[in-house]
């Protein structure tokens, strides 16, 4: 068995090997120049990003206009907590605006109407502006998200127009069925867009969230109003331009930057919105399914949180499960819906697991996401840094293990150490609750039921990681564990054709794949009479 496959595109192979741990060990680090978590890092000059911001205004109609209210709000440098910029805060009434755009767009432009493959081209066209600006587009989502600028550009760039390129194959391939009849009767099948569709992304993968839901939509000739989150709204705001540069017509994608409770709210409760899509807590879906369902009763598709755990056998390689457990939890801060946050590690080699796990932990780099050779930059915000720091004040209150980290760095910007907890038990809340960041907390077990039913023991069900060298446990697991994503000796491979969603309350329906475009389809059925047909 294949026992580390993390990707396949050399686009995502230099990020990936870093994350692996294979730079080498704490004295070529130190070497460059790049502090390790336990210095001041994070003390520097912080590094002047090398773009400018000049989309800041809601995106309705094909123009960039200033909110209804004339209102802005600050989206701030997660290194430093000063603002970037002010950006137009969209509420109720620039929701309608941006919907009645929409709705003429579908009702009367052409976008529905025009061929797949007039579509596909305009998708595609996209994909090479994105090609041209992915170094300004990478400053944008690091500057916006405080995630490595090499992650940005080496992997989730290239990504996001892999992803546009796959939905622009789809989309002259979309059709229905002529199915047989029990009578004289020609039946079709057809598969229609769905209208408009109201989307609101997070702020973890911005762009990528972006293309997740954007792509499968414009395919399938819907019209579209986004929301952003509004930590990260800058990156959205760039690639819509450059969607209407490729020859997107006015109206089919409006973007949105404001608060969920008003424009969130009221993008959900929309009474002519056909469908909605959100990512995002599972707190929140719930209050957003709730709002669907209230207005109008449109379809929603929910990609919520997790819990997912990353289950290590006594038979595997210890060093290379390190590795995959080390990436699986702390890849993008932490910020991940599916990060590999419960390590299961059998109690044959669980104490030379965490050894090497504190010290995997111990060589990360963390500082300026600009940085060349960082791996680890600040938290999204004071939020989330504060959440985070309670969880770790909780795994220590309740009795863990703190192995390494628990603490900031620094006094300026969201950084937090690297932070590792042995001794963790099922009833803790560190064990329990998403907490979305630098925090592995590692278990023991004793033997697959044990590890089976421990892992099922949750709400959520969005992912699920096994390292084993025996392919009758990988079988095993795959089929017990109830995750919409297992992954046998290997964490976060994502691709434009592998559909993701979860299980329980990770939420509802599948992003990416053939199955995504089910999301932004309405099925209809024509029944016409034949007469003296020739056959049936």
């Amino acid at each position: 068995m294949v026992v580390l496959q993390m990707a396949t595109r050399r686009t995502m192979s230099s990020i990936l090997n870093r994350s692996l741990g294979l730079l080498g060990g704490r004295s070529a680090v130190l070497a460059s120049g790049i502090q390790t978590f336990g210095t001041a890092a994070a003390l520097e000059e912080p590094i002047t990003p090398p773009v400018q911001v000049n989309y800041t205004k809601l995106l309705i109609n094909g123009q960039f206009v200033d909110s209804a209210s004339g209102k802005t709000f600050p989206t701030l440098d997660p290194r430093t907590g000063e603002v970037i910029a002010h950006v137009s805060e969209g509420d109720a009434e620039d929701i309608n605006r941006a919907v009645s755009a929409a709705r003429k767009a579908f009702d009367e432009g052409p976008w529905p109407k025009m061929t797949g493959y007039a579509r596909s081209r305009i998708l595609n066209r996209f994909a090479d502006l994105v090609e041209e600006h992915n170094d300004e587009l990478a400053a944008l989502e690091t500057w916006d998200n405080g995630k490595p600028y090499e992650q940005s550009a080496q992997s989730e760039i290239p990504t996001f127009c892999r992803l546009f390129r796959y939905y622009a194959g789809w989309a002259d391939k979309i059709h229905g069925l002529v199915v047989p009849a029990d009578s004289s009767h020609h039946v079709q099948v057809l598969h229609e867009p769905i209208g408009v569709a109201g989307q609101i992304i997070p702020w973890n993968f911005p762009l990528l969230m972006f293309a997740w839901k954007v792509g499968p939509a414009l395919a399938c000739g819907n019209t579209i109003v986004l929301k952003t989150a509004e930590q990260t709204p800058l990156t959205a705001l760039y690639a819509a331009k450059l969607l209407h540069e490729a020859g997107l017509p006015d109206g089919v994608l409006n973007v949105i930057s404001g608060y969920g409770p008003t424009a969130g709210a009221a993008l959900a409760s929309h009474m002519d919105v056909d469908k909605l899509a959100f990512t995002g807590s599972t707190e929140t879906g719930k209050i957003v399914l709730e709002l669907a369902a209230k207005s109008n009763l449109k379809p929603v598709t929910l990609e919520l949180g997790g819990k997912s755990p990353m289950i290590i056998f006594d038979d595997a390689d210890v060093d290379k499960a390190v590795e995959l457990a080390h990436f699986a939890l702390f890849f993008n801060q932490g910020q991940c819906c599916c990060a590999g946050s419960r390590t299961f590690v059998h109690e044959q080699v669980y104490d030379e697991f965490v050894e090497k796990a504190k010290a995997r932990a111990l060589r990360r780099v963390v500082g300026d996401p600009f940085k060349k050779g960082v791996e680890q930059g600040p938290q999204i915000d004071d939020e989330q840094f504060n959440k985070v720091m309670r969880y770790i004040r909780s795994g220590v209150g309740s009795g863990a293990t703190l192995v390494s980290g628990g603490d900031r760095i620094g006094n300026k910007g969201y950084y937090i150490q690297p932070t590792i907890f042995s001794n963790v038990k099922d009833e803790m809340e560190i064990a329990k609750d998403e907490i979305f960041g630098p925090v592995q907390s590692i278990l023991k077990f004793k033997d697959i039921d044990e590890v089976i039913r421990r892992a099922n023991a949750s709400h959520y069900g969005l992912a699920a990681g096994v390292f084993t060298s025996n392919i009758d446990k990988a079988n095993t697991l795959t089929r017990a564990l109830r995750a919409g994503t297992i992954w046998i000796n290997c964490f976060d491979v994502f691709d434009a054709a592998i559909p993701f969603g979860g299980y329980k309350m990770s939420g509802h329906g599948r992003e990416k794949g053939i199955d995504s475009l089910k999301n932004y389809l309405q099925i209809k059925a024509v029944v016409t009479p034949l007469k003296n047909p020739a056959w049936l």
